[in-house]
């Protein structure tokens, strides 16, 4: 596994509809005050490329149509990903006027030298930054050392997702916004028994993504040193959260049950794990009626009241080499306004702005499987500050997670002790960044 490269249009669940508006006289693309009267413009065509498929069949509905609506002097084209590897499409010198890609996949825009610092941009056209969630606009400060690369357009987090029947038949009170780790490990003590042949789990998860995310706001690597921080107490917090879930009596893990796969299986298949850690984009995609299920929020940190995951934003940006950039910018900008932000929301994807209720006011109209659901437990009312804010640590995510795979394995099915897991763990990856990172 290198990196976690969320796929990001599978949280368009099932609606396609389009919506849109002309140009506001007196405003720009962003929708901020100050612009002239619109004048008309040379037609121009903008190039959209990300090097994931998941946007093949989905981004004219999804992003473009719309675009084309709000600009009809640009014309956009995407880039298939399926039919054009991005080292291909480098080699063959093919044009991009825009990149888009979640953060964890963003190190692809500085090793093909495609990054823009569109600060000027921002500041000419009187953006207002203040609008969008606060954690993605630092994140991407500290990605581009200061600068800014791109805007965030929508967003992944983690979620908590519960299988009501399992409650009801055990018992046990369903999970409750606000719950704390302690409340919900609680549940999972209760909810884990075996009975008529099957092993029932309280809580299962995507322990990569959980650790990618953390509360604690820790990642695998020192950008600075170039060395991994596995021996250090701040990365033992959260792996130690964890790994206790396997811990709690009847929740426990064996060789295999341990992978994600398998924790996966046991929630969305089996039916037999009453509740599942996981990122909301794969799990909305994932869940249909298989089940009477629902969502709610993140647990917190019992000294951290409010704070949930982290964010796992989708950028676009305007690239170094677009002979198109004011153009690139005014989509980018229109894209994190009200009215695109809402055209997303209506399709089951988590909007960027850091009004919650302006985001989420309309978040799955278009998407039936969620009607009736408690989908404003979907995102935190704070955010963890991202540790994803330099390009090293981003490039150090692949042998980050094979590293805390083995480690994560070793205490689950209590073959080695935590510190020794980790100390081992650490050393090998220390090895592949030295050699990633020269």
């Amino acid at each position: 596994m290198k990196k976690i490269m969320i796929p990001a249009a599978c949280a368009i669940l099932l609606a396609t509809t389009a919506c849109g508006g002309t140009k506001d006289a007196g405003k720009d693309a962003g929708g901020q005050p100050g612009a002239t009267a619109e004048v008309k413009k040379e037609p121009v065509e903008l190039v959209f490329y990300s090097q994931v498929a998941d946007y093949d069949a989905t981004f004219m509905d999804t992003f473009g149509s719309l675009i084309q609506k709000k600009f009809p002097h640009i014309t956009v084209k995407h880039l298939p990903a399926g039919s054009n590897k991005v080292a291909d499409v480098v080699a063959a010198g093919q044009t991009i006027d825009v990149m888009f890609m979640s953060i964890g996949q963003a190190d692809t825009l500085t090793t093909y030298d495609y990054q823009y610092d569109i600060s000027e941009m921002i500041k000419n056209s009187k953006y207002d930054l203040t609008k969008l969630e606060p954690s993605a606009v630092e994140l991407q400060k500290g990605f581009a050392s200061g600068g800014m690369y791109g805007l965030p357009v929508f967003t992944n987090t983690l979620g908590l997702f519960y299988n009501k029947n399992l409650f009801d038949k055990f018992g046990v009170e369903y999970p409750k916004d606000g719950n704390t780790w302690d409340q919900v490990k609680d549940m999972a003590k209760r909810l884990s028994r075996s009975e008529g042949g099957v092993d029932y789990k309280g809580l299962v998860m995507s322990s990569s993504a959980n650790i990618v995310l953390n509360q604690y706001s820790v990642q695998y690597l020192d950008a600075a040193t170039k060395k991994s921080v596995f021996n250090t107490d701040a990365f033992k917090k959260p792996f130690e959260l964890l790994t206790s879930v396997a811990q709690i009596p009847g929740n426990g893990l064996n060789a295999q049950t341990w992978s994600l796969a398998a924790q996966q299986k046991m929630f969305f298949q089996d039916q037999s794990a009453a509740m599942l850690l996981h990122f909301v984009v794969l799990s909305l995609s994932t869940l249909k009626d298989q089940f009477d299920w629902d969502i709610a929020s993140y647990p917190q940190l019992a000294d951290k009241p409010g704070v949930g995951p982290q964010s796992y934003p989708t950028y676009f940006y305007v690239t170094k080499t677009s002979k198109h950039k004011n153009d690139a910018f005014d989509v980018i900008a229109y894209m994190t306004s009200e009215e695109f932000q809402n055209h997303l929301s209506k399709k089951g994807m988590l909007p960027i702005l850091k009004d919650r209720t302006a985001g989420m006011a309309q978040f799955g109209q278009d998407v039936p499987l969620l009607k009736g659901k408690n989908v404003k437990a979907l995102l935190p009312e704070k955010f963890a500050p991202s540790a994803l804010t330099k390009v090293e640590i981003v490039k150090g995510q692949g042998p980050g997670h094979t590293a805390f795979f083995e480690a994560y394995q070793n205490v689950v099915l209590g073959t080695k002790d935590t510190n020794s897991a980790l100390r081992e763990a650490g050393e090998k990856l220390d090895l592949k960044l030295a050699e990633l990172l020269k």
